[in-house]
């Protein structure tokens, strides 16, 4: 049954030739990873996203999607484009971790960054980084053929246990050890070795099932003998299509087996022959044909990544509450809106949560940009900062636009409303100085604006829910 909404990830090969392929121009029939183009006649080039994983992984996937993707088509990776698109409010000490990660991969393996783009935008709501990799073929693969055996190297699960981890808020960084790109190399030169794919979306089933659709043979393999990585078995879900990134599937002749495990066990990894390659096209796996590439709970962080966090998870649900209100929009202010949420022990404006981006209008609508981390919003932080030396409780605040309007009807939902000076002296947010100096505090400050300067007005609270209802009050008032 088609349907108009896409399923998580990367695309099957039936919606790929459905709606993707006829309205592109295309070189030639559509391989598995990457392709070898005419630009030389043994140029190798791949293209991958790196998004949903913590920021100093960014790069580093970023790098090895592609690198490995190249190299897996018996090429030596030797040229890198990139591109880093970060959401409004994005720091430069963010950016450098990024970069830094990307470049220390690029130099491990000699990989010459030659173009790219860095921005920010409006509708990024968390990091994404994409990677187009170059590189010259050493040597053309032989034609698989029936009688061909099927392997697997390395222990498969690892990067589920990781996903699993950094779900939990625990620090990880094994994920340093998942990708398959010194493998790859170190097979390349052997003889005998048909075809590489690196087992990514899908898990090893998912990756067996896009080498059975997108070839015209077919692969009857088992995972009895499949090596796991240390705390796989504990996880929820078939394993067997769990994230398992640096784990390779390798075909070869049934000659080179031998060899192939020798080069992976220098390496310290497992090699297992798993199955037999067929000529009836599709998957057997353990007995059972595969025609689905069904995903498991952990894939759902991919994309959405964020450790589990109370404050976190009550501000995004703020955030989605407040653009479903009735008439938002005409309370949001030009420069845009935004809710914070201070710790309860805060001290700077690391330890309150906000959008990266605003709320803004879009389209008559309002649209949420960004993601809620922490250090997000200076200038909203440190109202509620100031606020909370007055009142402990008063952590949360919100910015909504100024007008002539706005005292009065807050006035009449009982809110008490002061009307700041156009001009205070002072480094920073006019609300935040006044409340530095004031001997007392009110529930909402409006600032009239100055020359160039947008009239917002800035509320307190004791939490986003208390603030999502005042807005809710507040709109529905004529």
């Amino acid at each position: 049954m088609m349907t108009d909404v896409l399923g998580l990830g990367k695309v099957t090969r039936e919606v790929f030739n459905r709606s993707v392929l006829p309205y592109i121009p295309v070189e030639k029939e559509i391989e598995l990873d990457g392709a070898t183009t005419n630009l030389t006649g043994e140029t190798v080039i791949a293209h991958s996203p790196s998004i949903g994983v913590p920021l100093e992984a960014l790069g580093f996937f970023a790098f090895h999607y592609s690198a490995s993707n190249v190299a897996s088509k018996f090429g030596k990776p030797s040229h890198l484009i990139s591109g880093i698109y970060l959401p409004l409010r994005s720091t430069e000490e963010e950016l450098r971790i990024i970069a830094k990660s990307l470049g220390d991969e690029a130099k491990k393996y000699d990989v010459t960054i030659t173009a790219g783009q860095t921005a920010t935008y409006y509708g990024v709501e968390i990091p994404l980084l994409t990677s187009t990799c170059m590189g010259r073929r050493i040597k053309a693969p032989a034609e698989v053929k029936s009688g061909d055996k099927v392997l697997v190297a390395g222990a498969v699960g690892g990067e589920a246990v990781w996903l699993s981890k950094i779900s939990r808020g625990e620090k990880s960084d094994i994920w340093k050890r998942f990708t398959p790109l010194p493998t790859i190399l170190a097979l390349q030169s052997a003889n005998g070795i048909k075809l590489m794919h690196d087992v990514s979306e899908g898990g090893v089933k998912g990756s067996l099932l896009e080498i059975a659709v997108n070839n015209h043979y077919g692969l009857h393999v088992s995972s009895e003998g499949v090596a796991l990585y240390k705390g796989a078995v504990e996880l929820e879900g078939d394993i067997m299509r769990a994230p398992t990134y640096g784990a390779l599937i390798i075909i070869a002749e049934s000659d080179a087996v031998a060899d192939v495990q020798g080069r992976c066990g220098q390496l310290g990894l497992p090699c297992s022959i798993i199955g037999t390659v067929v000529s009836e096209r599709g998957l057997v796996f353990n007995g059972e044909s595969i025609i689905e590439q069904e995903r498991v709970n952990l894939d759902e962080i991919y994309g959405s990544f964020a450790q589990k966090d109370s404050l976190l998870d009550e501000l995004n649900d703020a955030i989605k509450q407040i653009q479903a209100i009735r008439n938002l929009v005409g309370l949001i202010p030009e420069v845009g809106m935004n809710i914070v949420y201070a710790k309860k022990d805060a001290s700077s404006a690391n330890d309150i949560a906000g959008l990266s981006g605003r709320i803004i209008k879009a389209m008559g609508e309002p649209m949420s940009c960004g993601e809620v981390t922490y250090g997000a919003s200076k200038y909203l932080a440190s109202v509620v900062l100031e606020a909370m030396k007055h009142e402990a409780s008063r952590r949360a605040a919100v910015n909504i636009r100024g007008g002539d309007d706005i005292k009065p009807k807050l006035e009449s939902l009982g809110l008490k409303v002061m009307v700041l000076p156009s001009k205070i002296e002072g480094e920073g947010c006019p609300v935040a100085i006044h409340l530095h100096q004031a001997e007392s505090m009110v529930d909402a400050y409006l600032h009239p604006g100055d020359y160039g300067v947008e009239a917002t007005t800035t509320i307190l609270g004791s939490s986003p829910g208390a603030l999502v209802d005042l807005l809710e009050k507040l709109t529905s008032l004529e």
